[in-house]
């Protein structure tokens, strides 16, 4: 066995030994008893991911009915990845570039599969949210750690996983019955180098302009300021504010480095926006709004509603409420029932009849003085 080969097994061990969290997406209550409109939003997705092949139908055909055993049939176009099959790929997009480093953070997104049944038991599409996390750090299932371990980025591949490596003899929940072979389709979206930020450090001046290194620092401190931001908000900014210099100001060769960057900025814009607006420092959240607005133009980015209200609350704080409730009927339309965005909207009624009131009340006495 190769000193590599020792290495992973030693890293696989410590993972099943050690334990590991993985949620599985289920049907929460609200106060009334009654699923949430994220929850019913969530379910109605899953429909849209449905597979046909996993359930043992023909993919060509919804009304044809395949014999045999899907998982089976699927495992013949796959290859062995690790123990001995116990864990199996097929990729169905290549990627690009190299592996991720070990604990490198990584961004997924998956489908997540039981034999026989079409419809995903978990799925990121579905939630609309990608999956992040640090590769041999006990944060996932192992299977699906190993799995990702092995792609390139951008790579898209579905890999078959035992039970072992999956959620073991006791399942998970009522969701994934104990003792289940699982099958994962995982499209590998990013990847943060966590010793990216201290290599772009040594490279020589002319090669920190360069855009490819420029963006793997950028993602690494956008990464570290989403992991301070809690507990350092101050620290977060200036991580956010760094990335945004680096980026403005990097060589681009090609439109996918454009879009790149306009992705990165627009993420690092939003995250000051936030920032600034929870430090109370209106002016600097105004501006962050700004220069999203202009990023968007022309382009097919959108700005997120978040954006939008969190906009609104630092015009609030300038006095400008008339603006603010524009930019807070962006919002509301697109999040008619969210509960921040209703309670703002309320406020921001009260202010503009306080303001309407003391601009009545100077009028009159002005005319009394006449």
């Amino acid at each position: 066995m190769s000193t590599a080969e020792v290495k992973e097994s030693l890293n696989l061990q410590k993972l099943m030994n050690e334990g590991l969290v993985f949620e599985v997406n289920t049907n929460e209550l609200d106060e009334a008893g009654k699923p949430t409109d994220e929850d019913v939003e969530y379910s109605k997705n899953l429909l849209k991911y449905l597979n046909l092949e996993v359930a043992g139908g023909d993919i060509g055909a919804e009304d044809t009915y395949v014999e045999g055993q899907p998982f089976e049939k699927i495992a013949a176009k796959m290859f062995n990845l690790y123990g001995n099959g116990k864990i199996k790929k097929r990729v169905l997009r290549e990627g690009y570039g190299q592996k991720p480093p070990n604990m490198s953070i990584v961004r997924v997104h998956y489908n997540a599969y039981l034999e026989y049944q079409g419809e995903p038991f978990d799925s990121t599409y579905a939630r609309k949210k990608m999956h992040q996390f640090t590769l041999n750090n006990g944060e996932v299932l192992v299977g699906l750690d190993v799995a990702v371990q092995s792609m390139k980025l951008d790579e898209k591949s579905q890999f078959i996983i035992q039970p072992e490596y999956a959620y073991g003899r006791f399942g998970c929940l009522d969701r994934v019955p104990g003792n289940s072979e699982v099958l994962f389709e995982v499209e590998l979206l990013e990847i943060v180098d966590s010793g990216a930020a201290a290599t772009f450090q040594k490279l020589p001046e002319d090669q920190q302009k360069e855009f490819q290194h420029v963006y793997e620092y950028c993602l690494a401190l956008c990464a570290k300021g989403k992991d301070i931001f809690g507990k350092n908000i101050q620290g977060a900014i200036k991580e956010y504010n760094t990335a945004v210099s680096k980026l403005e100001h990097c060589v681009l060769e090609n439109m996918s480095d454009q879009e790149k960057q306009q992705e990165l900025l627009m993420r690092l814009y939003t995250n000051l926006l936030v920032c600034y607006t929870k430090t109370e420092e209106p002016r600097k959240g105004c501006i962050n709004f700004n220069k999203i607005r202009d990023l968007v133009k022309g382009t097919e980015l959108k700005i997120p509603p978040k954006c939008y209200f969190n906009n609104a609350k630092c015009l609030r704080m300038l006095g400008e409420f008339e603006l603010a409730k524009k930019r807070l009927n962006v919002a509301y339309r697109a999040e008619p029932k969210n509960p921040d965005v209703l309670n703002l909207m309320l406020n921001l009624e009260e202010d503009i009849r306080k303001t309407r009131r003391e601009q009545a009340e100077r009028s009159r006495a002005m005319l009394g003085m006449k």
